[in-house]
């Protein structure tokens, strides 16, 4: 949701601004190459932070946050069966903590997407919209993560509130 001066901006910053969290950062130097087309810096990014995400699944196995955020990026790095089976665990982990679980299903939509899994992608966004999370129709319309769904009729009746 970044315009182009707040993304040059952000695409400038070290680990450093985000804590020295060396996940989060390539984390999101990664979403916001592949936004711009830069896939090669986007998978770039994604490495640094998938090893940073295998530490901290390493660290607290039983976190399904972790293992979902691994998941984003192994989609990213275009390793969707692994991207999809670490969302799933992070899902299947999340449930002990119901706090987080709208946060990993939503983890597990971008999965989807990223793998070209469209419907299930969908099915998730679908789930999260009927319970309390940040997600709205009008949110769906704007992100950009969800350009992929344009067009789609299942999609577009959920943008439309339908």
């Amino acid at each position: 949701m970044l315009d182009d001066a707040q993304q040059q901006l952000l695409l400038r910053l070290s680990p450093e601004p985000f804590g020295g969290n060396r996940a989060d950062w390539g984390m999101a130097l990664a979403q916001t190459y592949a936004l711009r087309g830069d896939t090669v810096k986007a998978r770039a990014y994604a490495d640094s932070a998938r090893v940073a995400y295998e530490a901290q699944v390493r660290d607290v196995p039983e976190n399904g946050t972790p293992h979902a955020l691994l998941g984003v990026m192994l989609g990213y790095l275009g390793r969707q069966a692994d991207a999809i089976r670490e969302g799933k665990r992070g899902v299947y982990l999340a449930t002990k903590n119901t706090r987080v679980v709208p946060y990993v299903l939503h983890q597990l939509a971008r999965i989807y997407i990223l793998a070209g899994e469209y419907d299930k992608g969908i099915d998730q966004l679908e789930f999260l919209l009927k319970v309390p999370y940040q997600l709205s129709p009008g949110w769906l319309r704007i992100d950009p993560t969800f350009a992929p769904l344009r067009g789609n009729p299942h999609f577009e009746r959920l943008v439309s509130g339908s």
